[in-house]
């Protein structure tokens, strides 16, 4: 598989007045591969987010490396990086007054000429992403008036038009009901199966451990794990990730009791 994103001895968290710094994972080592669903599980607060912000460049390393495709993060321009990464992040939106048609076209930002014309190329990577997501019927409503699902799928068809090697989504099963999260996570599969990379933080473990590929754990102690569902149910790792004292994870059953 082809080597997308690659990290080095990564440490993350928050530089703080007077040189302090608030450490929260250090020395991760991992590699995104093409066609990975990859979801990135942990507790609330251990810094999911904060992760996927350092290695799309919205919060700098405390230490390590970051790259893409062989080119440090640091080398790589705001434009470059639009046409590597595709990011939906969690904030709710609720003030864009164009239509979702619109919202999608912007997507093409990276590609479209001086002149500000869309050219074909952009007009069809648009129509693709809105069949594959399903959204023909919403094109043509202002997007504040949609549901919060359906803003979520606007936004992934958003994500497939810019046509980027790779997509991040920062928690996007948030705000949608537990039908809506399941259509989703099968829709997030089918576009990681044409060969797109996909990197989530996802804070609903079992359907992370139903749909992804391979899981990040973060842990509150700074551990990291990564490795396939499977593997990590059976060695204890989920249940160890979570306890609770009288919630545990059920490996044959796959859910907490």
């Amino acid at each position: 598989m082809k080597n997308l994103v690659n990290i080095q001895s990564l440490s993350t968290g928050y530089r703080l007045k007077r040189g302090k710094t608030r450490l929260l994972h250090q020395n991760l080592s991992v590699t995104l591969h093409q066609g990975e669903l990859v979801g990135v599980l942990g507790p609330n607060g251990v810094g999911k987010s904060t992760l996927l912000k350092t290695l799309l460049g919205f919060i700098p390393a405390l230490k390590g490396e970051i790259s893409y495709g062989g080119t440090r993060l640091k080398d790589i321009s705001v434009k470059e990086m639009a046409a590597r990464v595709s990011v939906v992040l969690t904030t709710r939106i609720d003030d864009i007054y164009l239509t979702t048609e619109e919202v999608i076209h912007t997507a093409r930002y990276p590609y479209i000429s001086l002149v500000g014309k869309p050219s074909e190329k952009d007009l069809e990577m648009v129509k693709n992403a809105v069949l594959l997501t399903g959204i023909a019927d919403l094109l043509h409503r202002k997007f504040y008036t949609l549901s919060d699902g359906e803003k979520q799928r606007v936004m992934i068809a958003r994500a497939l038009a810019q046509d980027t090697p790779l997509i991040f989504l920062d928690e996007p099963t948030a705000f949608i009901d537990s039908p809506g999260r399941v259509e989703l996570m099968h829709l997030l599969r089918a576009i990681s199966r044409q060969g797109k990379t996909i990197l989530m933080t996802i804070h609903d473990v079992e359907l992370a451990l139903q749909f992804a590929d391979t899981l990040w754990l973060l842990g509150k102690d700074g551990s990291f794990e990564t490795g396939i569902p499977g593997d990590l149910i059976n060695k204890g790792s989920i249940n160890k990730l979570f306890d609770r004292g009288n919630v545990k994870f059920n490996s044959d059953k796959r859910r907490f009791v």
